[in-house]
């Protein structure tokens, strides 16, 4: 219990600054004890800015026009698609398989049909010639694509901002700094607890592919023998 207490208090540590665990052993090549301006530059963090507004700015275009207007229009449908599965369902709960499934089948007819939509738009509406209508027709997959991976690194960027933001007060600095050597000892702590009981559960530590059918049954079995053994004599023998 006192383990289990210690790896929820890492956790939250992790949560109130604003990091994952992944991140934690990097902190042990940073240094702490220097003054706000020193910690920006060591840290990199107009680096950091700079590399979010630039993939902000190359995904926002494509994005803004290839993918939102279909992410948009494929959430509220698949949305009341699956209030229409869960009403006719007696076994779903939430029904979020039948959101994703739709949000996939809407996707894969309207991407393409915008794309045809925006080169009708081009032919009806400007004074681009056709090879030049053809090349950007033929480009929006290449730009959609584009805009999917770039808006993903902004997103993986907009995540790891917030360790930079958090090391400029010398509170959260300290804090950081003690992080490395907490997780390295709960890991210790944790191998150790492991090998100590491991053992004990049989094929759930040495086996290399468990029969979980097989141990979830042995279980049960013995749940069942454990409620026989604490029943009066008069109940066992009915049983």
């Amino acid at each position: 219990m006192d383990l289990q207490d210690r790896i929820n208090a890492y956790q939250q540590e992790l949560k109130d600054l604003g990091i994952k665990d992944y991140q934690v052993p990097g902190l042990d090549h940073e240094k702490y004890d220097m003054d706000g301006d020193t910690v920006m530059r060591e840290m990199r963090l107009p680096y950091q800015i700079g590399h979010f507004l630039v993939l902000l700015v190359l995904a926002g275009i494509p994005a803004v026009f290839l993918n939102l207007p279909v992410g948009i229009l494929a959430n509220l449908y698949a949305e009341r698609r699956r209030k229409i599965a869960l009403a006719k369902s007696k076994v779903k709960v939430r029904g979020m398989d039948v959101k994703l499934t739709e949000k996939i089948l809407f996707c894969i007819v309207m991407v393409p049909t915008l794309w045809v939509i925006y080169g009708i738009l081009l032919y009806k509406f400007t004074d681009l010639d056709g090879p030049a209508i053809a090349l950007a027709g033929l480009s929006m997959p290449l730009f959609s694509y584009m805009g999917i991976v770039v808006t993903e690194a902004g997103v993986v960027g907009w995540k790891d901002l917030r360790p930079y933001l958090m090391r400029l007060f010398p509170s959260s600095r300290r804090r950081l700094a003690a992080l490395p050597e907490t997780r390295r000892q709960l890991q210790k702590d944790l191998r150790q607890f492991i090998r100590k009981i491991g053992p004990s559960l049989g094929e759930l530590y040495y086996g290399s592919h468990p029969d979980w059918q097989a141990i979830q049954e042995k279980g049960r079995r013995e749940s069942v023998m454990m409620e026989v053994d604490t029943l009066p004599v008069e109940a066992k023998k009915d049983k």
